[in-house]
């Protein structure tokens, strides 16, 4: 007998969630074979069978998170016992309650109602309606004049308002599509919770003229002949300015500040199955056309979610781009881990006093949201300042 876990992926994994099983019970399976896929940090992995054998029973459901190590599957070999495997599956259940204890989502309407019921007086009253039937009413936000009473002289009683307060949840629950919060975006709301609630948020925002960024890509574009990306200017304008003030390439763990050498910067990429962020690893080592390529494919490869592992860890700072849906400005949460996110919004023309004279030039915002737990103010607004002037005097990011 061997037992199917769910297995640790990367080292910041703690939990994983099943997205399909690809073999199903009473399958034959050989090792090595791949059984089921796993969801860790918003990335997909087939989880190959550790013997050959039997699925003899499928414990985990798909979109229920359970910690690694959990059995989440039973492979039954030639030989073994009934007894023993009954048992493997038993315990392995008994702890899943007590793991997950997860049902599927769904739209509840719910009615606080007091603890008490108070007995119905048999006063006569103008409405005909109980007294706890007219708390009731209230509670729910009905309208008695359209319930028909079924009590003594057609008195409204508390069945009558329960009954209309389940009509109206049907009615409603009609005109409701309910999407389920699972997956990536299950993945996504629970980090960036985490990291709201936990991380304190300071927002720092400061325009950027792109007059000479807008000139250095069209130059770069006609000279090297390939497609340049704004973001790859503003990663290796980050990368630049993250080598000067590496506080901001840092990480709080422990009560410890650890500043971080290597310079991996995320970029965040809008999917139909939600945020994902896949990570070009030394950035600062990199080409402006090395970025350029390199995002693009990873673009490519997070749409098509053939993302690897490396591919979405070790991120030590995140960009994150809408200028392309025509957004002005926005304020970003920060990855949970790191010390910062940069948050970018369109290139717009605007008009500017320059030297008492108005011109008008593109101009692009950028806010930085920063752990204020571990740097303050004046560091950040000098990392800020450092990608403005890389920007606005971009030569040297073509080094």
């Amino acid at each position: 007998m061997h037992t199917i876990i769910m297995p640790r992926l990367d080292l910041d994994m703690e939990k994983g969630t099943v997205l399909e099983w690809l073999k199903k019970k009473g399958d034959k399976v050989k090792r090595g074979e791949p059984v089921v896929m796993i969801m860790s940090e918003k990335v997909t992995y087939e989880v190959e069978s550790p013997a050959s054998g039997v699925i003899y029973e499928v414990l985990l459901p798909p979109d229920i998170e359970v910690p690694i190590g959990q059995v989440i599957g039973v492979i039954m070999e030639n030989g073994d016992e009934p007894t023993l495997l009954e048992s493997t599956v038993r315990k392995a259940k008994e702890s899943l309650v007590e793991l997950s204890g997860v049902k599927k989502p769904e739209i509840k309407m719910e009615v606080k109602i007091g603890q008490r019921e108070e007995v119905a007086k048999e006063k006569p009253e103008r409405k005909k309606i109980s007294p706890l039937a007219k708390i009731l009413a209230k509670q729910y936000g009905i309208d008695v004049a359209g319930i028909r009473g079924t009590g003594p002289g057609g008195r409204i009683v508390k069945q009558d308002v329960l009954k209309a307060a389940e009509e109206l949840k049907a009615r409603f629950e009609e005109q409701v599509e309910v999407i389920p919060l699972s997956g990536v975006r299950k993945v996504v709301a629970e980090r960036m919770a985490y990291s709201f609630r936990t991380a304190p948020h300071a927002i720092l925002i400061v325009e950027v003229d792109m007059s000479e960024a807008v000139k250095l890509r069209k130059d770069f574009e006609k000279m090297k002949n390939v497609q340049l990306s704004y973001n790859a200017v503003f990663v290796k304008a980050v990368a630049m300015a993250l080598r000067e003030y590496p506080i901001l390439n840092s990480t709080l763990e422990e009560n410890q500040i650890k500043i971080l050498k290597n310079i991996n910067v995320g970029v965040a990429v809008a999917t139909e199955r939600g945020l994902i962020v896949p990570v070009i690893h030394d950035v600062d080592e990199k080409s402006l056309a090395d970025l350029s390529t390199t995002i693009a494919q990873l673009v490519e490869k997070t749409r098509l979610d053939t993302l690897s592992r490396s591919d979405v860890t070790g991120g030590t700072f995140t960009i994150t781009n809408l200028g392309m849906f025509g957004i002005d400005a926005f304020i970003a949460i920060i990855n949970p881990k790191q010390a910062a996110i940069l948050a970018i919004g369109r290139i717009a023309d605007k008009a500017k006093v320059v030297d008492g004279q108005i011109l008008i030039q593109p101009t692009v915002t950028l806010s930085l949201s920063f752990d204020h737990r571990i740097f303050d103010g004046a560091p950040a607004a000098q990392f800020l300042n450092r990608i403005k002037e890389i920007l606005e005097n971009p030569s040297p990011i073509l080094a």
